[in-house]
């Protein structure tokens, strides 16, 4: 079984402990060298201080707040976050979370949960590991969709949809490629129109030819006036597993030995 990464930083930690103790008793009862020991003690120390600033680090990426872009794979996830012009904080599982002056993003892999059962498993695994990590860091997914055909973009946005809307969250959506609009005026209230029994909170759209100041002040505007919900997984596919059946085990054992007890309480009185 692979321990996360957050484990495998303590458990370094507290070696580099031991090993920096046993260090200073040697030294004591000067069984150690002094030059060996304050070497062994140099060591150990810049790697508990190293240990340190990497979970610190995780943490900080952790807690920091989040635009999430996810849809399938062609829509512009990647695109957006390159036009961003994202920095790279961070990058696991497919998962690439960069910053962009005050904005963080995180470029997910492709959202496909209805293709082959190997895959859908996969992805379901991959996000909510994702999601658990950053249940409270994630201020809004912003589904995104290329320009095209509105019925096929409907269906790519009902199979990414469908599978967020329990999750408690805040839902935009962002269509990219929209260069390829020959009015874009026309095609915005259009979209916006054909689009509205989604009830996304906004619609954004992505002019790749157009400079990116406009798309990162909105999307700014979206961090800073957006209430942050607690993404809640129960009763989703991206529950984990196990969770709510040990529950309910736990609640049949306490009931049982509560019937029991009574049972005897009851032949006690008689």
């Amino acid at each position: 079984m692979k321990l996360p990464i957050q484990w495998n930083y303590m458990a370094f930690t507290l070696l580099s402990l031991i090993i920096l103790i046993m260090d200073i008793i040697l030294m004591a009862n000067q069984t150690l060298k002094p030059v060996w020991g304050s070497f062994v003690m140099i060591v150990a120390i810049g790697i508990i201080l190293y240990l340190l600033y990497l979970g610190y680090q995780g943490y900080r990426i952790d807690s920091i707040q989040k635009l999430v872009l996810i849809g399938p794979s062609g829509v512009g996830k990647t695109l957006t976050y390159n036009y961003l012009q994202c920095t790279n904080i961070s990058s696991y599982q497919g998962f690439t979370i960069g910053t962009s002056e005050e904005l963080c993003v995180v470029d997910t892999p492709d959202f496909d949960l209805e293709s082959t059962i190997e895959i859908r498993e996969k992805r379901i695994t991959q996000f909510q590991e994702f999601f658990i990590k950053n249940q409270n860091s994630i201020r809004a997914f912003l589904v995104v969709v290329n320009f095209e055909r509105t019925d096929l973009m409907k269906a790519k946005i009902l199979k990414t949809i469908k599978y967020l809307n329990k999750l408690n969250s805040n839902l935009f959506l962002l269509v990219t490629n929209f260069e390829l609009s020959e009015n874009q005026i026309e095609d915005e209230e259009s979209l916006k129109k054909a689009f509205g029994f989604f009830h996304f909170e906004k619609i954004l759209f992505h002019d790749k030819e157009i400079n990116n100041t406009g798309l990162k002040q909105k999307l700014l505007q979206i961090m800073n006036t957006t209430p942050q919900k607690e993404i809640n997984l129960k009763d989703t596919i991206f529950e984990k597993y196990g969770d709510t059946q040990d529950q309910q085990i736990l609640q049949q054992i306490t009931n049982q030995v509560n019937q029991k007890q009574n049972l005897k309480d009851n032949l006690l009185r008689i």
